[in-house]
């Protein structure tokens, strides 16, 4: 249950995170084409992208954690046994849940400070606010850390995560391989 449902939400944001991506692409574009032919840039590109980055990034790392689809090398961890492999899922996942609650509690206090006063960045005819993008990295910093907690618990269950490709195993071509 906590699987399955871990597992949609965190696709709902990274799919979010995806389109968020896209439409910068196209105000770029839109910027490029504006400031080259037209001499009018859209102003505050700079900021919207910078500012958004950040925010795609930490919408995406809770699916990415989840799937095990971030970098790792399987050299010495093909190699180990059963118990050896679920040992370093298990401190993988501890380190994990350490690193993101510190990212969390680090940011809690400028999250507040931002919304207290209306935090933005930019120059001239557009203010960026800054305190949603604060918003967004303490709360998918908190929904990373359950993702390695989840992960943590089936390590030392021996278990695996449900993810939707599961479901889909029938269906030719949809098939991936996933590490334990």
């Amino acid at each position: 249950m906590v699987d399955n449902v871990f597992n949609s939400v965190s696709r709902v944001c990274s799919t979010i995170a995806a389109f968020w991506a896209l439409a910068l692409a196209f105000l770029i574009l839109y910027d490029i084409v504006g400031r080259t032919f037209f001499n009018t840039p859209f102003d505050g590109t700079i900021e919207i992208v910078a500012n958004s980055m950040v925010s795609i990034l930490f919408l995406q790392l809770p699916y990415t954690i989840y799937r095990g689809a971030h970098l790792r090398t399987a050299v010495l961890y093909q190699n180990l046994s059963e118990f050896g492999q679920r040992a370093i899922d298990f401190t993988v996942a501890a380190l994990g849940v350490w690193f993101f609650f510190s990212i969390a509690l680090g940011a809690w206090e400028d999250m507040i400070i931002g919304w207290e006063v209306d935090e933005r960045e930019g120059e001239g005819s557009i203010r960026v606010p800054i305190y949603p993008v604060r918003t967004l990295l303490v709360f998918f910093a908190g929904v990373s850390m359950i993702a390695y907690m989840i992960l943590g618990w089936h390590a030392l269950l021996g278990t695996r995560p449900i993810f939707y490709d599961d479901e889909m195993e029938g269906v030719e071509g949809s098939h991936v391989e996933q590490p334990l």
